[in-house]
């Protein structure tokens, strides 16, 4: 292993005497000999955590005239690795030059063996005098060393990319944002114009740029470019998102609108090639490598594919905003390969693709399909088809036959009738769908889909969200919320690597796993193609179990309040006030009482406590704390010297204090912190502490007097009061309310809201302040 690594530092070094050739001819002559303590912090700082990371632990000096170094030098020296006696962070420093001092702070403080650094760069780094400023050709060596021994792809890496544009050549641009051949990054504090149109290695982190390493070539080619516009001597193009004149010689013949290769030596245009091959139809799957389309099977992805939307701004977007289940978009041809998609058709969304999981939703493939029909069906498979009566049953398997042209399209002959799958069970038995059956093969095993109206879809979504005996108007709420989300989930296209929109499972929103009712039904039907609309966008309609009496606001996940201005923290009652319940003593004050006037009054959520000892509840961290790091790492941040920083962790080891230090205004913890005899842990997000807070056997006593167990905490509208035994603390009685985020509509509050006599469109109104209903299905 250390042989291996040996070579790695052996290879990098190499690579970096060659870069710094170069990057000694490349940058300005006053800054050829040394490297500014801004960008030394920079590098570094990326090298220990991500951008975003150090932007949100670290503070600004003067918020109105921060400087961008900043927030790297501070996380430096809130994390011990930068020494603050020498650099006084009260003053200017970022332009001041970088010195031995402050390298040797910093390989000392990351206890990196500075010999080990001498032996493989050159660099006498003990003989040198602390107040010497490093040469900029010395720290690209020692910068190199340390990215080998502590880079990887989720950290530090090198990236080759073509330059395409920045805010000096892009109109409009983004500030400190660089559009490049691999997309756009980040580039705070750097100089890089000198290399518009040149292939270039780079350190990246994340979307950030650490630093230019070399030009590797100023002979490129923009491949699948969106050529807008050729005419004589001029060529205007989007390179990604970058929109670019180019001047050229006079072109052979006019076009527009096609995609093309540009070709270019020293910043200048030397060939242009059009692909004006194109091929459309509905697309049944698309990942990176493939997309499979109608009537021409699969097809491979070209290495540089591309794709664009070419109606209202024209922009670059990605494979996943390529819809599956609809025909928008135009393949281009090159060869035998799809080397650019252009999505020139506006969506109508009224089909649905729904991934159907494994029984008990364990899983999204399947090792066997059993299915039949209630009615008369038919089996397609590549060009044959094969018809079948009501009850016989098929049986799909790994080596079916069925399966050696792709994919098996099931379909009933009369679409009164369904398609019923014998080998998956739900609440009431083996689920019968309408629409079309979809099964195909993957590497993990077999995969259906139901792909089917919009509307029928919510015709089994509404009953399993919502009990039919709330009611056609509490059901008419239920159902425009159902489709709001549905339609915003069908625009993320999340599963379209299997060809499907949403699954089945509370993942998204709970789909046929109880039998229809006439009354969700006569809902859907009265609110046909409702969803609520914010300045006239559709928005995800956020919605929860129970509350505590209070809705919340984004800030609940991070966001501003501002980013969703239709989220407001209110009481959820006929007083419709709002609340402030941001610190500890109003929320402990409010959740230890109830009032009657609340829409979720009565309902067992409603209120609930439990009481943990400290023995449970470490062992309920621990046994989550590594997998919410893998899952959210910025959510996680460790206590380490005087700062905060984002790194693995298994275990705090045994609980000593628990301390919730930031709530929203709706009371909700944002942050809290564990106090552990191995670890401190600061945890933000509900969703995070609640997984981390696993009831257990414990037992959770409900409002209406009955008690269950529950794996993770109801929510995280919580007060912790510790339990003492002879002045110390033994435990936490954990009294909270409401079941779920918090966030948007409460189900249960809704079927008393229309006991009060609110109407559907009056309930939306009031969970989703300022909105209106629109029809997706509107022309």
């Amino acid at each position: 292993m250390k042989r291996k690594k040996l070579m790695l530092i052996a290879i990098v070094v190499s690579l970096a005497a060659l870069a710094i050739c170069l990057v000694v001819l490349l940058v300005p002559k006053k800054n050829s000999n040394y490297i500014t303590k801004g960008l030394a912090y920079k590098m570094v700082a990326l090298l220990e955590a991500d951008k975003d990371v150090i932007d949100a632990t670290s503070n600004y000096f003067d918020e109105d005239d921060p400087k961008w170094y900043e927030k790297y030098m501070n996380y430096l020296y809130a994390n011990g690795l930068m020494d603050m006696e020498c650099n006084k962070p009260d003053k200017e420093v970022g332009d001041e030059k970088f010195t031995y001092a402050d390298l040797k702070f910093y390989l000392k403080a990351k206890e990196v063996n500075v010999k080990d650094v001498s032996e493989f760069t050159g660099v006498d780094i003990d003989k040198a005098k602390n107040k010497t400023v490093v040469s900029r050709t010395d720290f690209m060596e020692i910068y190199d060393y340390l990215v080998a021994v502590y880079g990887s792809e989720e950290g530090v890496h090198a990236v080759n990319f073509v330059l395409c544009g920045t805010p000096a050549n892009i109109e409009g641009a983004k500030q400190w944002t660089a559009y490049t051949s691999v997309g756009e990054y980040g580039f705070e504090g750097l100089a890089i114009d000198r290399y518009m149109d040149n292939e270039v290695l780079a350190y990246v982190r994340g979307n950030e740029i650490v630093s230019i390493v070399l030009k590797i070539s100023d002979e490129i080619t923009y491949h699948n470019a969106w050529l807008l516009k050729g005419e004589k001597n001029e060529l205007v193009a989007y390179i990604g998102n970058a929109k670019r004149t180019f001047i050229v010689n006079e072109l052979a013949e006019n076009f527009d609108k096609v995609i093309g290769d540009i070709s270019l030596a020293n910043q200048k245009v030397t060939g242009v090639v059009l692909k004006p091959d194109t091929i459309s139809g509905k697309v049944l799957m698309m990942d990176k490598e493939k997309v499979e389309i109608e009537g021409y099977g699969e097809l491979l992805l070209e290495e540089n594919f591309r794709v664009y939307k070419n109606y209202g701004v024209i922009e670059e977007k990605s494979v996943k905003d390529i819809l599956v289940g609809y025909d928008l978009t135009d393949f281009v041809v090159a060869g035998d390969k799809i080397c650019a998609a252009v999505i020139s058709r506006d969506l109508r969304a009224d089909n649905i693709r729904v991934m159907i999981m494994s029984t008990g939703f364990t899983s999204l493939f399947h090792e066997r399909v059993s299915l039949t029909g209630t009615g008369d069906f038919s089996v397609k498979y590549g060009e044959e088809v094969k018809y079948y009566k009501a009850g016989d049953i098929v049986d799909i398997y790994d080596g079916s036959e069925l399966l050696e042209s792709g994919r098996i399209i099931v379909e009933p002959d009369n679409n009164t009738e369904q398609i019923t799958i014998l080998s998956v069970e739900k609440s009431y038995g083996n689920p019968s769908y309408s629409g079309k059956i979809e099964v195909s093969k993957s590497a993990d095993g077999l995969i259906i889909i139901n792909d089917i109206p919009l509307e029928e879809y919510l015709y089994a979504v509404v009953p399993s969200e919502m009990p039919a005996s709330f009611g056609v108007e509490a059901l008419k709420v239920q159902s425009v919320c159902a489709r709001s989300y549905a339609y915003i989930q069908l625009l993320g296209n999340a599963y379209g690597r299997y060809g499907a929109h949403v699954d089945d499972s509370t993942n998204f929103q709970v789909y046929n796993n109880s039998k229809t009712s006439e009354a969700a039904t006569q809902a859907v039907r009265e609110t046909y193609g409702q969803v609520v609309a914010y300045n006239n966008s559709p928005i995800s309609t956020y919605y929860y179990s129970t509350s505590s009496g209070v809705s919340s606001d984004a800030t609940v996940w991070g966001n501003t309040s501002s980013a969703m201005p239709y989220l407001v923290n209110k009481k959820i009652n006929s007083n419709n006030k709002y609340v402030d319940l941001s610190n500890n003593e109003s929320f402990k004050k409010y959740i230890m009482s109830t009032d009657e006037m609340d829409f979720d009054y009565g309902y067992p959520y409603y209120r609930w406590n439990v009481t943990m000892t400290l023995d449970e509840l470490s062992e309920s961290i621990n046994n989550s704390i590594f997998a919410r790091y893998c899952a959210t790492p910025k959510n996680i941040l460790v206590k380490q010297n005087n700062g905060w920083v984002s790194k693995e962790i298994r275990s705090i080891g045994k609980l000593l204090k628990i301390e919730v230090t930031k709530r929203t205004q709706s009371g909700c913890v944002k942050e809290i912190i564990f106090y552990g005899t191995e670890n401190t842990v600061k945890v933000s997000h509900e969703l995070g502490l609640r997984y981390l807070l696993n009831v257990g056997e414990n037992e959770l006593k409900l409002f209406n007097g009955n008690s269950q167990t529950s794996k993770m905490l109801p929510s995280a509208f919580c007060y912790f009061e510790p339990v003492m035994e002879d002045g110390a603390i033994t435990g936490y009685t954990i009294t909270g309310g409401g079941y779920g985020h918090g966030i948007g509509m409460s189900q249960n509050a809704v079927a008393n809201m229309v006991k009060f006599g609110m109407t559907y469109d009056d309930i939306l109104q009031f969970f989703y302040q300022g909105t209106e209903l629109m029809n997706v299905y509107s022309e």
